[in-house]
């Protein structure tokens, strides 16, 4: 079983960078806080589906000491002279639904503007989705603003069968592992 509290993989960008993608630790507090100072206030909006407020210490505190059975969160860091460079993140939390083969997770992603259209989500997403087939996970679920365009084309190009509805402006999408 893929171990997710230690998961660390290099992929590639479609530009040719390499980047890390790795599970999320209790060190990342303040490079999770350099990350999101650096979103545009669009991107946190389409995140967060409204203006979000400086991070607390207890979102930080929930964004990197997670459990890694519930909650999983990645990070993918550009390395730059040696350090790494948080840009982007994803993370799934486990439904509770009492039924081990209709086992879910909430997906959500975060990229940082210069980084979109790099294919980063795309990569982000199929790592998620291997540890969620490793922890007997069998579908993603999500939500997004219909005006997320770019988060919908990732999903449709995941190559896993979705479905999807939307109500008053949300996508709700299921996406089957």
């Amino acid at each position: 079983m893929t171990d997710a509290r230690h998961y660390r993989a290099e992929d590639g960008l479609r530009d040719g960078r390499m980047v890390v993608i790795r599970a999320t630790t209790p060190d990342d507090k303040q490079a999770l806080l350099a990350a999101y100072h650096e979103l545009d206030p669009a991107s946190v909006y389409m995140r967060f589906f409204a203006a979000h407020r400086e991070p607390t210490a207890k979102d930080l505190r929930d964004w990197t000491e997670v459990d890694f059975v519930s909650i999983v969160r990645l990070v993918a860091c550009l390395v730059e002279g040696g350090s790494e460079r948080i840009i982007g993140g994803a993370s799934m939390a486990r439904l509770a639904t009492g039924d081990a083969a209709a086992a879910a997770a909430e997906i959500s992603f975060t990229i940082e503007e210069d980084f979109q259209g790099q294919g980063l989500a795309g990569k982000l997403l199929q790592h998620l989705a291997t540890l969620a087939r490793a922890q007997g996970i069998r579908r993603f679920v999500a939500e997004t603003l219909l005006a997320n365009q770019a988060m919908l084309a990732v999903f449709r190009r995941s190559g896993l069968p979705m479905q999807r509805r939307t109500v008053d402006g949300v996508v709700h999408v299921s996406l089957d592992l």
